[in-house]
């Protein structure tokens, strides 16, 4: 399907460009729902997940980090790769589809998570936020709002480390900033190499940053 803001071909339930809910065929999108929203109020300092990515500025960040983002090899194109240097009968990446299920049936994960008081508006954490899930390809699978913040859930592709899993970025809104507490699982695989200390690292690493992002206007 294509986005009906921004134009670009995605899927899920979110652009992975433009940060905006994506709607199926049947769906019918309202002038309203579609435009971008005027904030009330200064989208630095605004939770609401909707108005911030409705800021043409922001947008316009969140889609060059996605156009600029460069894909990793993933496990399942290793699994390939082995397969066809080291034939031995039984496909790696057939083995590696049916094993994750199994094992993520009976419990076996893994995963890390991080929590740190950010001193930045609650609109800026969201957007860094966006970009830096862009940057990564790590695309927006849900956003649930909360009257402080929100929860952004993203995919965590899949990598030469570890099978494909989830991020979960929650945002609260405090006087002196915002707290990010940031969670990865990974289901199915017992350890991930540092998959998911690297990902946590590099998430609060570029939330740090600007990001290209407007500058913060002085108090």
């Amino acid at each position: 399907m294509f986005c009906s803001h921004c134009g670009v071909k995605a899927s899920g339930n979110f652009c992975f460009q433009c940060g905006k809910r994506l709607h199926g065929d049947a769906e019918v999108v309202t002038a309203e729902e579609d435009s971008p929203v005027p904030a009330a109020i200064a989208w630095e300092l605004d939770p609401s997940y909707e108005n911030v990515v409705a800021v043409k500025e922001v947008r316009a960040v969140i889609a060059s980090h996605a156009k600029q983002a460069c894909p990793g090899l993933s496990a399942e194109q290793f699994f390939d790769m082995a397969d066809k240097i080291v034939p031995v009968g039984v496909s790696y990446s057939g083995l590696a589809a049916i094993a994750q299920p199994l094992w993520a049936s009976w419990g076996v994960r893994t995963g890390k998570e991080r929590t740190e008081l950010l001193p930045l508006p609650i609109g800026v954490a969201i957007a860094r936020t966006m970009c830096t899930l862009a940057r990564n390809k790590q695309n927006v699978e849900g956003v649930e709002q909360h009257s402080d913040g929100c929860t952004i859930a993203a995919e965590l592709p899949s990598s030469v480390w570890a099978m494909k899993g989830e991020l979960k970025v929650r945002l609260v809104q405090h006087e002196h900033g915002t707290q990010v507490t940031a969670a990865t699982n990974i289901p199915g695989q017992a350890f991930d190499w540092g998959k998911s200390i690297r990902c946590l690292g590099v998430l609060f690493t570029e939330l740090q940053t600007d990001l290209g992002l407007p500058q913060l206007k002085a108090a």
